[in-house]
């Protein structure tokens, strides 16, 4: 991955790109589980097609690695993207870089839900065994107090690496606080799952993306392992979760600010 810098051009089809083709770099990817990562990591890998990019995923030594490379391997990077929470940007300190941070939020209780099923259904997941053998309801998971993805889980990666490991039930309204102002200030553009049409046009016009389009994917292939839940699953869902509402709510308006600003300038078509 490698290489020397190139310094951004004007493609001919419209997008900012650096010779060779691609918008110009770098993007940096704050990818939240279970928050349309599949379909954003899945645009940006066309938009940045054929430039150096990163995408890692945590305890596999590659951020690491790419953070021990030089400034100018480190600058000649497009895309960095994995699970990893604001702050993640830094990897570009000393490069003379201005990433742009992206994120997308989700609605609290079905991100949660989201994430309980993929747990049972994915090998892979180092939850996964312990899952599939215990079978515990989503309630009995939150009320155990160990597993920090249930528990304001956004405002954690949101807030940045210290509020990213505190323990289950310490987050608190300072911390909130903190979120909301990277989110507002920090984050060149953030999705709303549920809006994604809109979410990829406000990326498209903060980015210079162009030709770019959400990809179909396969949701059919779901093995639907995990037990149902239930209200009462959903109720301490909810409550484990209320910095990540209000965090969702404050994120819901601002999107439909910036929207609403990106169409009166007319930019981004629908």
């Amino acid at each position: 991955m490698a290489g020397m810098a190139e310094t951004p051009t004007q493609r001919g089809d419209g997008a900012v790109g650096r010779p060779g083709g691609g918008p110009a770099p770098p993007v940096v990817y704050v990818h939240i589980p279970k928050a349309a990562g599949t379909s954003l990591k899945a645009v940006i890998a066309g938009a940045y097609r054929g430039l150096p990019s990163l995408y890692f995923t945590p305890g596999d030594g590659r951020l690491e690695r790419f953070a021990a490379l030089p400034a100018a391997s480190r600058e000649a990077c497009a895309v960095v993207a994995g699970h990893e929470p604001f702050g993640l940007q830094r990897v570009f300190d000393g490069t003379g870089a201005d990433p742009a941070v992206l994120t997308v939020l989700r609605e609290p209780v079905a991100r949660v839900e989201s994430l309980y099923r993929y747990i049972f259904d994915v090998p892979a997941h180092a939850r996964h065994a312990d899952f599939v053998s215990r079978r515990p309801t989503a309630r009995g998971v939150i009320e155990a107090g160990d597993f920090a993805p249930f528990d304001n889980h956004q405002v954690r990666f949101l807030a940045g690496r210290g509020v990213f490991e505190k323990p289950v039930g310490a987050v608190d309204g300072g911390d909130l606080a903190l979120a909301k102002r990277n989110l507002e200030h920090g984050v060149r553009a953030f999705g709303i799952q549920e809006r994604m049409g809109d979410s990829l046009r406000w990326f498209s016009a903060a980015l210079g993306w162009t030709g770019v389009s959400l990809p179909r994917l396969n949701t059919g292939r779901t093995v639907r392992s995990a037990p149902e839940l239930t209200d009462a699953d959903r109720v301490a869902i909810a409550e484990a979760n209320v910095f990540d509402a209000d965090l969702y709510g404050f994120a819901v308006s601002l999107f439909e600010e910036r929207i609403a600003a990106l169409d009166d300038a007319g930019g981004g078509s629908r």
